[in-house]
C-alpha cells in the first residue's frame, strides 16, 4: 500500500509568504513593552520560501479613529504590490504609482 503524499500548503509552495511574529516569545514582547518602543509592538514579518523577510506589517488606530495598515517593504520595493480587498471592489497600489505623503 503506497502512502499518499501530504498536500502542500501555499506556504510550502512559496505561493504565499509565511507570517512570523516580530518578537519570538512572550519575554521579548514584555521587554519591548517595558522599553516603551511602541513601534515594535504588533509587527508581523512575512517571509518567502527562502526565509527572507519580504514585508513587515502592523495595524494601528489614529487619534481620528481611522485604522491604518502599515506595510514596510524589506525586499525590493519594485516587487511589492498592496491590494485592499473591499466588499464591492479592489483597490491596488502598484510600485511607483503611489505618492509620498
Amino acid at each position: 500500500m503506497a502512502q499518499s503524499q501530504p498536500e502542500l500548503s501555499p506556504y510550502d509552495t512559496g505561493a504565499r509568504c509565511e507570517p512570523k511574529l516580530w518578537q519570538p516569545n512572550a519575554e521579548a514582547v514584555a521587554e519591548v513593552m517595558r522599553s516603551g518602543e511602541a513601534e515594535d509592538i504588533g509587527n508581523v514579518d512575512f517571509t518567502n520560501d527562502g526565509g527572507c523577510t519580504i514585508v513587515t506589517v502592523h495595524v494601528s488606530r489614529s487619534d481620528d479613529g481611522m485604522y491604518t495598515a502599515h506595510v514596510m517593504p524589506m525586499w525590493s520595493e519594485d516587487q511589492v504590490r498592496v491590494e485592499l480587498h473591499r466588499e464591492m471592489d479592489l483597490a491596488v497600489i502598484e510600485p511607483r504609482t503611489s505618492r509620498p505623503v
